[in-house]
């Protein structure tokens, strides 16, 4: 340690085999300090309670002062705040489904085609993705207006699918089928999938119907490859419905999974079926108009991208179109992308205007926003909270909300967990419109946040800093380290300017980039208050989200750092140790060892010969943050080879 210091403040203690004896503490940090009582306060009075649920593909509607969630595998929950969720189905249980009754016999018209007992579903079911919407304008078996619409989709192997739908007067159901209005995966001649009875033929769907009441006058020979196999590299999945309705009240389903792309179906008020186009073409700006499949909007060739989500927003004027790229597993990459459009048959276009069909087999990673992927605010050493931080990995397929009340905007979707491998939950975050019109998303779930004016003074501190990028890549995101400063410059692991206009509107320059967004206070789980925050995102489709820390003194970093290094079980070492070398806020960590050729500061372990007696080694950490320094040891028993 430098004696140039002013300030020293050491803390030695030696780690011994047997427990912990403290030799010598020049200022006791056991004692709270004022700050930490005033957080303690902060604690109790601002506690937060959230109750999870694993709905997959969550789909969102509210009825009268519930929220509920329809999702895959026929899942569903509600909440009456968005934060404490209750399941209250039972699965693929049958007879006695809640939310189909006798769901083998209920849905058995789309079973038929698909999941059931049949291919990668032998022995059960695959019911996927539904949407749930009220439709004031359906006309029910009695003739009254209005019902509960269920559309779901019924899935064998990766592109023989259906979706179909069901309607209720209740919203817990039960649902009771009415129709199955497209299908998808279906051969020019007869054939059949490994582990399934179905016959993949055209005419074992609705087409033959179709073209016998002269709604088309025959199957589409591109819907075919030279072999009779169905083309989907052009055409689309029929899986993951999303219905809304445009400006002017017209219903409109748009749907599809990987495969050929998004399509999107203008639907009959009334009876919740489909109006095919009838006719093979393309719009304006070149996209595939198919006589059955509806006009393509996004995607196509093969490429991931599935989930679709469009909402209307009658503030901008503007059709939403939310896709989710990448595989839907923990090593998959999931990641939520953005379009808009003026119009509900598109054009969907990124903020750089690109479109959201392909216009080739190519990379499509660099098309949409990218508002969400894997990512971490990294829980370094000293830093509030447990564990590695907080994060998520493959969020997506989503939904959303808009409260016509407040306003607020809310996404809604599953995630995984880092470190938690395929395990699920349901998630909502808020959005808010930046002053291009797009929507951006709140780091954080939504905990009751508004947005509020703030101050200068609120916002200058160091943060935790995401750049969610445009790959489609597992890799997960970590946080850096900024701070935005008086002068209004950012410095740290980037560098550039921010500005905070109006009462809450954010703008970040970053290698002369500019993100626009909003800072808004959400509750932190890690420090477990709220916080300030930002989301920005830039012209190219770039997400930017940063965190603030508290502001402690360095000697309060160095007593948090001081307490959360550990180096493991040190009794019978045998293998090389891991010491860390930084704490939180740039608080380094520096190893000294009392016996080099058996552990060297670099946790480098050389074991004594076989036959020898183990050796004791002190390793010594040195945590210096500025002119604030402590020490802290460890003794570390390094056992012989064995023969």
């Amino acid at each position: 340690m430098s004696n140039s210091l002013p300030k020293r403040i050491y803390i030695v203690i030696i780690i011994l085999v047997i427990g912990i004896s403290a030799i010598y503490v020049a200022k006791d940090f056991s004692a709270p300090t004022e700050l930490h009582l005033e957080q303690e306060q902060i604690l109790q009075e601002n506690q937060l309670t959230f109750q999870n649920v694993a709905v997959h593909d969550p789909s969102i509607i509210k009825v009268d002062d519930t929220y509920y969630v329809f999702g895959s595998h026929v899942e569903a929950a509600k909440s009456n705040d968005l934060q404490k969720w209750t399941r209250f189905t039972n699965g693929y249980t049958t007879p006695n489904n809640k939310l189909y009754g006798d769901l083998v016999s209920n849905l058995a018209e789309s079973f038929a085609w698909a999941g059931h007992n049949d291919s990668d579903s032998k022995g059960g079911f695959s019911v996927w993705a539904p949407e749930i919407i009220w439709n004031e304008d359906y006309i029910n078996e009695d003739g009254t207006n209005g019902a509960f619409m269920m559309y779901y989709s019924a899935s064998s192997t990766y592109i023989r699918s259906a979706i179909g739908f069901a309607v209720a007067q209740n919203i817990e159901g039960p649902f009771h089928y009415v129709d199955t209005v497209v299908y998808s995966g279906f051969t020019e001649n007869d054939a059949y999938d490994q582990d399934s009875e179905i016959n993949k033929k055209w005419t074992y769907t609705n087409l033959k119907k179709l073209i016998e009441e002269e709604t088309l006058e025959s199957p589409r020979p591109s819907w075919f490859n030279h072999d009779g196999s169905y083309n989907n590299q052009q055409f689309p999945n029929a899986i993951d419905a999303n219905l809304f309705f445009d400006q002017d009240g017209k219903l409109w389903m748009t749907y599809g999974s990987w495969s050929g792309g998004i399509f999107l179906l203008e639907m009959d008020k009334a009876t919740g079926k489909a109006l095919y186009p009838g006719q093979d073409g393309t719009t304006e700006d070149g996209r595939l108009i198919d006589r059955y499949f509806g006009t393509k909007i996004s995607g196509g060739y093969g490429k991931s991208g599935e989930g679709p989500y469009v909402v209307y927003d009658k503030e901008t004027n503007y059709y939403y179109l939310f896709v989710t790229y990448g595989w839907l597993g923990a090593d998959g990459g999931y990641n939520m992308r953005l379009f808009r459009s003026t119009s509900p048959e598109g054009p969907y276009v990124d903020a750089a205007g690109q479109n959201a069909v392909l216009s080739g087999n190519r990379d499509h990673a660099p098309l949409g926003i990218k508002l969400m992927g894997n990512f971490l605010f990294e829980r370094k050493l000293g830093d509030h909270g447990i564990g590695i931080g907080f994060g998520y990995v493959s969020p997506g397929h989503n939904s959303f909300y808009t409260d016509p009340e407040t306003g607020k905007r809310f996404l809604v979707f599953h995630t995984r967990f880092p470190q938690t491998g395929e395990m699920h939950e349901v998630r909502i975050h808020q959005m808010f419109m930046n002053k291009d019109d797009w929507p951006v998303v709140g780091p954080y779930r939504y905990a009751g946040e508004r947005l509020e004016k703030l101050t200068k003074q609120e916002l200058v501190g160091d943060y935790k800093f995401l750049i969610h990028g445009k790959d489609n890549s597992a890799v997960i995101k970590k946080s850096r380290s900024i701070r935005l400063n008086e002068d209004f410059t950012v410095s740290g692991d980037v560098n550039g300017t921010w500005e905070l206009t109006g009462n809450y509107d954010a703008e970040l320059t970053i290698n002369d980039r500019s993100y626009h967004g909003v800072f808004v206070r959400q509750w932190d789980p890690m420090v477990k208050q709220f916080v300030s925050t930002f989301t920005v995102m830039s012209s190219e489709g770039v997400t930017l989200w940063g965190s603030k820390l508290p502001d402690p003194t360095d000697e309060e970093i160095v007593q948090a750092v001081y307490t959360d290094v550990t180096i493991g079980n040190t009794e019978r070492v045998v293998a090389d140790l891991s010491l860390p070398t930084e704490g939180t806020r740039n608080t380094a960590i520096l190893w000294e060892s009392s016996d080099e050729n058996v552990v060297s500061k670099n946790g480098v372990i050389t074991r004594p010969p076989v036959g020898s007696e183990p050796v004791n080694v002190t390793l010594t950490a040195t945590i210096i943050k500025a002119e604030v320094t402590a020490i802290k040891s460890f003794a570390v028993t390094v056992v012989p080879l064995q023969r």
